[in-house]
């Protein structure tokens, strides 16, 4: 009966981001990005997209209060990490560049130029 109740407990933990998980707000992502390429805030979106990013650039759709995985949506330069991420997508509208931004450690992952 315990085990069945830490199962279940474990199971259900792994739907929802812990404290420490918690992902950053998308204007700290702006900013991350503004400030690594000196370029004015002006120029980013100000609504980034919430992504899910593979090793392999895949990038699919998310929801930052759910950290689920939905459809793909694009693809990216792999990931400098070699990992996966949840990750904050900044669109550069002057320049053609979107930025995958770490949802939790506000790391720069990946980047691509799009025309």
């Amino acid at each position: 009966m315990v085990t069945a109740i830490v199962f279940f407990g474990l199971q259900d933990s792994q739907n929802r981001p812990s404290l420490s998980r918690l992902p950053i707000p998308p204007d700290m992502a702006v900013l991350r990005v503004a400030n690594t390429f000196n370029i004015s805030e002006n120029q980013l979106g100000n609504s980034p997209n919430y992504v899910y990013v593979n090793p392999d650039g895949k990038v699919y759709d998310s929801n930052p209060e759910l950290n689920n995985i939905g459809n793909n949506i694009g693809i990216t330069g792999p990931t400098t990490t070699g990992g996966s991420h949840f990750a904050w997508e900044v669109d550069d509208f002057q320049d053609k560049h979107k930025y995958y931004v770490d949802s939790v450690i506000s790391e720069i992952i990946s980047n691509s130029s799009y025309s």
